[in-house]
Formats: structure tokens, C-alpha cells, sequence
């Protein structure tokens, strides 16, 4: 179960560490200014594509600070299902795309659960 935790939270903060690197900072994605804009319109656009790359970046590492919390993985479950439905209601036609908001959120639940799970060392499905 220890790799099992390692390597989820490991995904987790991998997912974070590029989301916040690459479409935000290093290349500024158009679907990403357009979610920047919608969400956070009292922001310029650099200030929130910088902001909210360097917040997901930081928020990988804090992953690996408190290792042993199980506050970022509660973090992150809400956050993903919370972002999944603003998005469903405000951008639905991202959901029609290849890469989009419901496989990378599910994915993040998955992680949280797994790592929820495995941090807890019992099997998911084990009866007490």
C-alpha cells in the first residue's frame, strides 16, 4: 500500500506540476485565457495565466510537504468535481474535445480516492 500511496500522490503532483507549467506559463493556451477570463475577468490576462500556473505549482509540492495529509487529497477531489460542473455550465463545448475537463478531473478524483484508499491500508472493497 506504501507504493501504491507514493505513486498516486506522485500522479497528483504531476498533473498539477504541468497543468500549472505548460498551457499556463511556458505557452499561455488559448482554452486556458478563455477559462482565465470567464472565472477570474477582474484579472489581466498574463497576471492570470501566471498566477493560477504558479498556485498549481506550488500546490504539487505542498502534495509532497504534507505528505501524510489527507487535506490536499480532499482539496483536490473538491476542487476537481466544483471545477467539472462551472465548467459543464460556463464551457460545455470543451467537453466534446480530446483532452478535456472531464477526463483530466476524473482523474484527479480517481488519484484522490486511490490515495485515500491506500493511506488508510485497507483494500477498497474489505469489510470489516
Amino acid at each position: 500500500m506504501k507504493q501504491i500511496y507514493f505513486f498516486s500522490r506522485l500522479s497528483l503532483a504531476i498533473i498539477f506540476l504541468y497543468h500549472g507549467l505548460v498551457p499556463k506559463i511556458l505557452y499561455g493556451a488559448l482554452q486556458e485565457i478563455e477559462m482565465n477570463s470567464i472565472f477570474m475577468p477582474w484579472l489581466e490576462r498574463d497576471v492570470a495565466l501566471i498566477s493560477t500556473g504558479i498556485i498549481e505549482i506550488v500546490f504539487a509540492a505542498l502534495l509532497f510537504v504534507f505528505y501524510r495529509s489527507r487535506i490536499p487529497i480532499v482539496c483536490i477531489i473538491g476542487f476537481a468535481c466544483l471545477a467539472s460542473l462551472a465548467l459543464l455550465i460556463k464551457l460545455p463545448h470543451y467537453y466534446v474535445e480530446a483532452f478535456n475537463p472531464f477526463s483530466i478531473n476524473f482523474s484527479l478524483v480517481m488519484f484522490g480516492l486511490i490515495n485515500l484508499v491506500s493511506r488508510s491500508g485497507k483494500e477498497p472493497m474489505e469489510v470489516d
